[in-house]
């Protein structure tokens, strides 16, 4: 799936130069992946898009970091809370999920859906959510 046809994707320096699959995915550096995989709201992206038949809102994105981290004893309003995620995936964790192929991210219809790169993700965050205890989990 491509989001901008008219937009021509370079090679970065930080992508290896051999190809994994058909699809032309490329190999991602242990450094990148550990950096993608660092934050929580990251992961819950990639969680949702693999999840997701098509497409994702980044309003649903939004809605759903906005209920796992919402704590009712802070003095932080649920909107706030909206605004402060959306900031954030919109102009940090989205594009940089999106500069490694790892999702597509149309900023002017505000949708987020697979890249090439997401399929390497996916037992990484199988594993962890073995990991994790069923109450820490985000529903």
């Amino acid at each position: 799936m491509t989001i901008h046809p008219d937009r021509t994707t370079a090679v970065s320096a930080p992508l290896l130069p051999g190809r994994d699959d058909a699809l032309g995915r490329r190999s991602l550096p242990q450094e990148t992946v550990s950096r993608v995989l660092d934050s929580d709201r990251r992961r819950e992206v990639l969680r949702c898009v693999l999840a997701a038949d098509g497409p994702v809102a980044v309003r649903t994105l939004v809605g759903r970091l906005a209920d796992a981290e919402h704590d009712a004893t802070l003095e932080t309003t649920i909107h706030q809370l909206r605004q402060r995620i959306h900031v954030s995936l919109c102009r940090t964790h989205l594009p940089l999920l999106a500069d490694h192929d790892i999702v597509s991210y149309d900023r002017v219809r505000s949708l987020v859906g697979p890249a090439a790169n997401l399929a390497a993700f996916e037992p990484e965050l199988e594993f962890e959510s073995l990991e994790r205890p069923i109450t820490a989990r985000l529903e």
